[in-house]
């Protein structure tokens, strides 16, 4: 009898149904309605939100009754959101980067076997996978590391990547994996994939979470699944877990705003700050490391966060918060998220991954949130391509600025440009990364047969990260007597870094005295008499704008917005 009831038990407990989760959307709804939301217990994880008018978001069963509770009118966009998305999913969809079974995205054991084959496929650039510890549940949580010579430590800077601290959000990893992808195929084809792979040490951890990801599976093996935190059970319910995203220990349980006290919460923060292993095993990685920069990334409100998400009043250095800014404008100027904190975009957090990884480590690191709110956490499976691409740029400029990032630009004295006479270079180094630079930079000076350089060849020490050097009067250039009158030259400026990057910047000039073809005046009507005006134009007028003299040629109309086409042409046959 004993058994009977066990196994009773055992059936009963593997069919208790995962938590529902519908979409819905409240109108007029402000700032105070939010902060009473939050302060009730209800969680909106990625809101779609334009204050004043209305919020979208997706909620559970149980805090739709505490909605009700409070007395708010919504509308039911989606009654069923597993239902939804596992709608707009198709097996086996093929895309560019491979086959992911799970309506497009890789299930768990596919996302790992991926790492293998990337190895496998590009052993000189990408590491075997290695464990950096285990969750719960006991998964290992896998990073691989993408640099050029990828088994020598060449102490280049190190840039991190990090997916899915949520379960319930496949494109925060997918992209990732696109992103590799293309970075491997562009080699020694593309400018940006070569000096990354050359000159950068990139770290991809792409699933801090694999329990609740592999339970997303168990319960939506075509995809869909809603489980958000971790596994550990804290409230016997489907929303059994700990937010990863909140567990880390900069402001860890600093309110009951940015995080929950409450273990059925999905914001629940946990006991203690790293209290699971998943955080411990990103912290412990981190600290081992020299990481410069960050994409901690999660899905979805097209949104690029950055620190700090705990204050309404931004701490940061101001400096540091210009960078931010600076980065952030640049990332995303083609995908056009919204970049900001998360208290401008979104509402306050504390205990989260970047927050600490800057707070602490001083890495600048970032929440991009990928998909629109019409993708929500699963977007359907035709969406994973397009929303991979648009991210590919900032992964690209991510990489980019972990390191020294210099640009030159190049100037000369003014002209005219004559033979036998010599004119002053000047050069503009700007290091807009966040590392030094590597080893001597180089400046080439090169032009045609005629021109002479007092130094074409010029060293220049280590260059600071985020700073700027002005070399006035550089070097000299020389021209010819010889040269023709009317040629034009190039001065070319080669800047050359240790790591094998360059950057080029031209000048054209035009070799002698410039001559006036044609000159004429507005004074008398002797010095138009060869141009024939047409439409309202009046060329005998006073003009207190004129630079010299007391007349000057207008076309049309001035006053009270009146518009009119006017042209002026040189009669060809009084030339």
């Amino acid at each position: 009898m004993k058994y009977r009831l066990l196994y009773i038990f055992l059936v009963l407990n593997i069919l208790i149904p995962s938590e529902i989760y519908k979409q819905i959307k409240i109108s007029h709804v402000s700032s105070d309605d939010i902060n009473l939301f939050q302060t009730s217990g209800i969680e909106f994880d990625h809101a779609d939100y334009k204050h004043g008018e209305f919020i979208e978001f997706a909620i559970s069963e149980d805090d739709i009754s505490i909605l009700d509770d409070l007395g708010y009118d919504y509308e039911i966009i989606h009654e069923d959101l597993q239902r939804f998305y596992e709608s707009r999913l198709t097996e086996n969809y093929t895309r560019e980067f491979g086959l992911g079974s799970m309506g497009g995205y890789y299930t768990l054991d596919e996302a790992i076997q991926r790492l293998d084959d990337i190895h496998e496929e590009y052993p000189d650039f990408v590491s075997e996978k290695i464990s950096l510890g285990q969750s719960f549940e006991g998964r290992d949580i896998y990073a691989i590391k993408v640099s050029a010579n990828v088994d020598l430590d060449e102490n280049e800077p190190q840039i991190l990547y990090t997916g899915m601290h949520h379960s319930r959000e496949p494109m925060s990893f997918m992209n990732l994996y696109y992103f590799i992808y293309w970075v491997l195929e562009n080699y020694n084809i593309d400018e940006d994939a070569t000096q990354i792979l050359n000159t950068r040490e990139m770290w991809f951890v792409p699933i801090v979470n694999p329990d609740g990801y592999e339970y997303n599976r168990s319960i939506a093996p075509n995809g869909g699944g809603m489980q958000r935190k971790n596994m550990r059970n804290t409230c016997n319910g489907s929303a059994d877990g700990i937010d990863p995203n909140r567990n880390y220990d900069y402001m860890w349980g600093l309110d009951n705003q940015g995080s929950s006290p409450d273990p059925c919460n999905e914001t629940y923060r946990g006991t203690s700050a790293f209290s699971e292993p998943e955080t411990q095993a990103v912290r412990d990685f981190v600290e081992q490391n020299n990481f410069t920069i960050a994409m901690n990334y999660h899905s979805y409100s097209n949104l690029l966060i950055y620190p700090f998400g705990y204050s309404y009043d931004n701490p940061m250095d101001p400096d540091d918060l210009d960078t931010f800014i600076e980065y952030a404008q640049d990332m995303t100027q083609y995908n056009n998220y919204a970049w900001g904190t998360g208290t401008e975009l979104l509402y306050p957090v504390n205990g989260e991954a970047c927050d600490w990884m800057y707070g602490v480590h001083g890495i600048f690191a970032y929440t991009p949130e990928v998909g629109s709110s019409s993708d929500g956490f699963w977007p359907s499976s035709n969406r994973i391509v397009p929303l991979a691409e648009e991210n590919l740029y900032p992964n690209i400029r991510t990489a980019l600025y972990g390191g020294a990032l210099i640009s030159s630009n190049l100037n000369i004295e003014e002209g005219p440009y004559l033979g036998s006479n010599w004119y002053g270079i000047d050069v503009l180094l700007n290091n807009i990364g966040l590392s030094s630079s590597s080893g001597i930079t180089t400046l080439e000076f090169i032009s045609e047969d005629g021109i002479d350089f007092s130094d074409n060849f010029i060293e220049i020490d280590e260059i600071d990260p985020r700073s700027s050097i002005n070399l006035e009067d550089i070097s000299e250039f020389f021209i010819s007597p010889y040269i023709s009158t009317g040629v034009e030259a190039d001065i070319t400026l080669i800047m050359s870094m240790e790591d094998g990057s360059q950057s080029v910047s031209t000048i054209t000039i035009i070799i002698g005295e410039p001559e006036a073809v044609l000159e004429y005046g507005f004074e008398l009507s002797e010095d138009v008499n060869n141009w024939e005006l047409s439409g309202d134009s009046n060329w005998y007028i006073t003009s207190e704008n004129a630079n010299s003299g007391s007349y000057s040629f207008r076309s049309g109309s001035i006053g009270n917005n009146q518009e009119s086409v006017a042209s002026i042409s040189l009669n060809a046959e009084s030339v």
